[in-house]
């Protein structure tokens, strides 16, 4: 765990073991129900609501990225996140022909949840690397990727690092963009998880992407307290927690300083990470 700012932070944080700290999460509506058990197991009270949309794509370069994969020509497959696996397979023709044909190239995943939802479709995943983000996968491969066809499908906002890196190591590299992030529409919901920070009864708020943080702010935004919100975040006996480098440099470019960064790219490790900052070692 890393941590920044913590001027003012912990002054306010309830230690009394008989009442649970409140978490605001703003998860997809895929993943909610999962990560609120998370935060429930762990200790928390839950304020829920989703502030990133997945909406599905078909974009002009995955007619081609089937067809490689079918053919025997891509070396690598890699999947970022399990709704890149699932908008693939909900779009490919022959599914069982798809699966078949990518058990037998290397097949790489980019975390547990990506792995999980690739096995449960029968896709064998021959590796995965120990840091799950772009940036720590082609430090895991760069070395073997030389003269290799590889084939990558994600989001429309997947990381650059991930081809360019691939690219640099000097393999043959061609990405398809299967699904995309969208801000859903302003509801009720995000507007109490909001107003919800404004008014102090939330003791930590979670940011697992950048795309959910600009979101986030978007909405504050709309709202007319964007000021007001990050003034909160940051002066307000709140703890900021996000995944990865990469979201919390979003938060601090937005003027939101971050108390406690996750290195592991998984929900269930940064709330593991805030757990430990409120002092509870229960389950």
């Amino acid at each position: 765990m890393e941590n920044m700012a913590r001027t003012n932070i912990n002054t306010d944080i309830n230690t009394d073991i008989n009442t649970r700290p409140t978490v605001a999460i703003m998860r997809p509506v895929r993943y909610e129900r999962d990560s609120i058990q998370v935060c429930r197991k762990a200790g928390f009270d839950v304020i829920s609501a989703p502030m990133i949309k997945i909406l599905d794509k078909r974009d002009e370069y995955f007619d081609g990225f089937v067809s490689r994969i079918l053919a025997g020509q891509s070396d690598i497959v890699i999947f970022t996140s399990a709704n890149g696996i699932d908008h693939t397979l909900d779009k490919v023709p022959d599914r069982d022909a798809f699966i078949n044909a990518l058990n037998r190239i290397t097949t790489i995943a980019i975390g547990p949840k990506t792995r999980e939802a690739a096995q449960e479709q029968r896709i064998e995943i021959s590796f995965m690397p120990e840091s799950y983000s772009s940036v720590g996968l082609v430090e895991a491969i760069r070395n073997d990727v030389r003269g290799k066809l590889v084939d990558i499908a994600r989001s429309s906002h997947g990381a650059p690092v991930l081809v360019e890196g691939l690219k640099v190591a000097g393999a043959e590299v061609f990405e398809t963009q299967v699904y995309e992030i969208a801000s859903p529409a302003r509801d009720s919901a995000q507007e109490e998880l909001i107003q919800a920070i404004m008014e102090k009864t939330v003791d930590a708020v979670v940011f697992t992407s950048s795309m959910m943080v600009r979101n986030f702010l978007g909405m504050a935004s709309q709202m007319r307290c964007e000021d007001e919100v990050i003034r909160m975040l940051n002066y307000g006996g709140i703890i900021v927690a996000a995944i990865g480098h990469p979201t919390s440099n979003t938060l601090n470019m937005n003027k939101i300083q971050v108390n406690i960064i996750s290195n592991e790219y998984t929900f269930y490790a940064l709330i593991t990470e805030v757990k430990k900052e409120f002092g509870i070692y229960y389950d």
